[in-house]
Parts: structure tokens; C-alpha cells; sequence
């Protein structure tokens, strides 16, 4: 339960404000970077002669360390959570 007269929105507009781009989509950059890694996989396994089972493996295996890494990437405070609080409590003080 939150205090009288406590925002919780208020806090988290704030540390909205004050955080870097890159901490707010650091999930969205962290995907990027695991495509497009795998992408270039791809394109230099194309040029390059190598088996399709090894192509297909390090293609999966570079995806998988990608969701690894957005797992592991820390979250930023977005719009979307703080609207979703806001329709959360706004709910919860109505009833």
C-alpha cells in the first residue's frame, strides 16, 4: 500500500526522464545486434563453403546467445510500463 499523497508515476515519469535512450530500448539494441550478427552469419556462410547443418547450428546458436543477452540486458523504465501502472491503480482505486 502506498503512502498518502505518494505517486508512483510521478517517480517513475521522473526516472523516465532522466535515463538514457539507450537504457530505455536496451532490449530493442540488444536484439538488433543479434540479428544483425546473424544476418552477417548468414550472408558469409553463403560465400563461404560450409556444411548447411553448421550454418543452420551457429545461426541458432548466435540467436540463442541473443536472447541470452536480453535476458541479462537490464530494463528501463518505458511509457507503455508507466501507463499500464497508472490503468492498474486507477482500477484498484475504483473498486
Amino acid at each position: 500500500m502506498s503512502a498518502p499523497g505518494f505517486d508512483l508515476t510521478q517517480v517513475l515519469r521522473g526516472k523516465l526522464a532522466e535515463q538514457s535512450v539507450y537504457k530505455k530500448y536496451s532490449n530493442t539494441v540488444t536484439s538488433l545486434v543479434a540479428t544483425a550478427v546473424n544476418v552477417v552469419w548468414v550472408l558469409i556462410s553463403f560465400g563461404v563453403d560450409v556444411p548447411t547443418e553448421a550454418t543452420v547450428g551457429i545461426a541458432v546458436a548466435i540467436q540463442a546467445l541473443g536472447v541470452v543477452g536480453v535476458k541479462f540486458t537490464p530494463n528501463g523504465v518505458t511509457e507503455k510500463q508507466i501507463k499500464e501502472i497508472e490503468a492498474y491503480a486507477g482500477k484498484h482505486r475504483r473498486e
